[in-house]
């Protein structure tokens, strides 16, 4: 009677919940302050906690990336000690819960209370349980381990403190990954059970506020550390990525020995470049987006096609300066395209006759901590340059080309972070052509996301290894009978 019960409960609080979860998700979710867990961060699946114990699934047996999450409200005027309101969180989980998502069922244990050894299921909308275990208890916090069926394998910490001034601070801490590959499809790729998973516990924390008797100091705070495991990469988008690493390098293998040592952006010019940083006002964890400081280094504007110059092109903005926080000297790279503006658009490459004003993309996205970021450079209005090499030396010339380098996630909107400048003289690489290859000169904190960026980094290593051979067959004397075999003056 009880499993017939619960499925028709289900049956109407599915699409119901669902419905009410989406809409405080608009209202509240999305503007949730969320940040990099850049102190204290487990960086290692090994050191993550585990507790042993019979169906206990911890995240050496997930699949996917490893979360660290963090979720903080401070709380001011409770009459509660922090174990008092731990206390009053343990004998009802459902009184802090939003019920539209989660419904804490206890099936093993005594009621009212909260001990270790006691079990749940957690009721999520969908055909799944999420069963649990206490696997800690002390004064000031308790600890559940997921079990085998959970969606996700690791642990989360529910604690209180006091803090200096009095004030009660609640935390949620979670060390886990997904439990199979559907979970990780839908948490770590998709992004479903993430937002469900944030909109759950932010509304938790609010309502720990409220059964506090005080009142909320500011929002919930969300702060997360994304890792992954080396080798653990599904077997399947391996494969694939295999085969499209090997298609793309033989075609433009191709290209390149057919059109010579530059099949994409054949001719462009060189300008000096001063990137002047000031970040967003919101914290990504990556110094190139949070930092205020300046940085000098060069720029290659090109044609893609090489069409002629009559004709709109796909423009690149090839962007290289050394890296002050990297402590090593390394170089960090960032190539940019004409793209659109839009969500759509921006993922799209887009033909342009301008150099100024236009907007250039990423096109291909970059993980910090767990948001995916495109970057992306914005031509100011003045001047109106067109897309022509020798409009563009004579437009630099005059004065420097300024830029607005922008960052947005996937479906958020664009946010400022800095300025960049171009100014002359302009120059040609014929003799010594800048070649560039983000896989391997990185921005520290920005990691390449998704099957096109780790396709493009052997591509483009096995290019350019192709036309440093075409070049220096170029340059060296041949072996044929009756060559001049003197000496030939580098080109470097």
């Amino acid at each position: 009677m009880r499993g017939r019960w619960l499925w028709r409960a289900r049956a109407v609080r599915w699409p119901a919940g669902m419905g009410l979860a989406a809409w405080r998700w608009l209202l509240r979710s999305r503007r949730t302050p969320r940040r990099r867990l850049s102190d204290g961060a487990l960086m290692d699946v090994d050191r993550l906690p585990r507790h042993e114990g019979d169906r206990v699934q911890d995240a050496r047996h997930g699949v996917g990336p490893v979360f660290q999450r963090r979720y903080i409200v401070r709380i001011s005027g409770s009459p509660l000690t922090p174990a008092e309101l731990i206390k009053r969180v343990g004998d009802d989980l459902n009184a802090a819960t939003p019920v539209e998502v989660a419904v804490f069922d206890k099936i093993s244990g005594a009621a009212g209370s909260l001990q270790v050894g006691d079990e749940y299921d957690v009721h999520m909308p969908g055909p799944w349980n999420c069963p649990v275990r206490v696997v800690e208890q002390a004064p000031e916090s308790f600890r559940f381990a997921t079990l085998h069926g959970h969606l996700e394998a690791g642990e989360i910490e529910f604690r209180a403190v006091r803090a200096g001034d009095g004030d009660l601070v609640f935390t949620i801490e979670s060390w886990a990954r997904s439990g199979d590959r559907l979970a990780e499809i839908l948490y770590a790729r998709v992004g479903i059970a993430k937002e469900m998973q944030l909109h759950m516990w932010a509304h938790f924390c609010g309502r720990v506020a409220e059964l506090s008797g005080g009142r909320m100091v500011g929002d919930v705070t969300v702060e997360t550390e994304r890792t992954d495991v080396p080798g653990d990469g599904n077997p399947l988008s391996r494969a694939v990525a295999a085969a499209f690493t090997g298609a793309f390098t033989r075609t433009f293998v191709l290209a390149t020995r057919l059109r010579g040592d530059r099949p994409l952006h054949p001719e462009g010019l060189v300008f000096d470049a001063t990137l002047s940083l000031t970040g967003t006002g919101r914290h990504w964890g990556v110094p190139f987006l949070d930092d205020f400081a300046e940085v000098r280094g060069h720029a290659r504007l090109s044609r893609a096609v090489g069409l002629p110059e009559a004709l709109p092109d796909i423009l690149g903005l090839a962007l290289r300066w050394p890296q002050a926080d990297s402590g090593d000297g390394a170089t960090a790279e960032l190539l940019l395209a004409t793209t659109g503006r839009s969500v759509p658009g921006r993922r799209l490459l887009r033909p342009g006759n301008r150099w100024s004003p236009a907007f250039f993309g990423s096109l291909l996205p970059y993980r910090a901590g767990d948001r995916t970021v495109l970057l992306g450079a914005v031509g100011r209005r003045e001047p109106a340059v067109p897309a022509r090499l020798t409009a563009l030396a004579h437009a630099v010339d005059e004065r420097p080309l300024q830029f607005d380098l922008v960052v947005a996630t996937g479906l958020g909107r664009w946010e400022r972070f800095g300025v960049l400048r171009l100014t002359g003289p302009a120059r040609g690489d014929d003799e010594r052509p800048m070649r560039f290859n983000p896989a391997r000169h990185p921005i520290n904190g920005l990691v390449p996301a998704g099957l096109p960026q780790q396709v493009r980094g052997p591509v483009y290593a096995a290019v350019q290894d192709t036309a440093r051979r075409i070049r220096a067959a170029r340059e060296a004397p041949g072996d044929r009978p009756g060559h001049d075999r003197r000496p030939v003056k580098s080109s470097r």
